[in-house]
């Protein structure tokens, strides 16, 4: 089943995340679904033009910070945990487009060490060509916030 996820932190006071705040000004405004029985979570989005590096390319940087998006919602998403970035590795196969629909996804792994590993990629979502792939992990705080 795919379920749309509610930007929960979107309440609090002072959150205004560049990926996903939906009150960032200059932000992506990224929404979330996920898919529980793939444990796949996803975006679509139109990547206006003022995010490239050259001309007519998706700044590199916007690619990473996307797919670091689609790794934090699909642990909350499988864990019900926020979570912060542990490490990430990105691979830049084919220059990304702008001025167009992109699509990110993610396959969420489980819980080692407290460590979610998560492959996503960045593509076009007619045709399945891949711009950006990479693993992000994630770390979990315990419940009470320590590490």
């Amino acid at each position: 089943m795919i379920i749309q996820l509610e930007n929960t932190f979107a309440r609090l006071e002072g959150y205004n995340c560049f990926a996903c705040g939906p009150d960032h000004p200059f932000g992506l405004k990224l929404k979330f679904f996920y898919d529980d029985d793939r444990h796949e979570v996803f975006t679509r989005f139109h990547m206006n033009a003022l995010f490239a590096g050259f001309p007519g390319i998706l700044h590199g940087g916007i690619q990473a910070t996307i797919l670091d998006e689609v790794a934090f919602w699909g642990a909350w998403a499988r864990h019900g945990k926020p979570g912060f970035t542990f490490d990430m590795k990105t691979r830049y196969r084919k220059k990304c487009p702008v001025d167009c629909t992109l699509e990110a996804r993610g396959e969420i792994g489980e819980i080692r060490r407290r460590l979610v590993t998560s492959e996503v990629r960045l593509q076009d979502p007619e045709s399945g060509q891949v711009f950006t792939q990479g693993t992000v992990r994630y770390f979990l705080p315990d419940d009470d916030g320590s590490q």
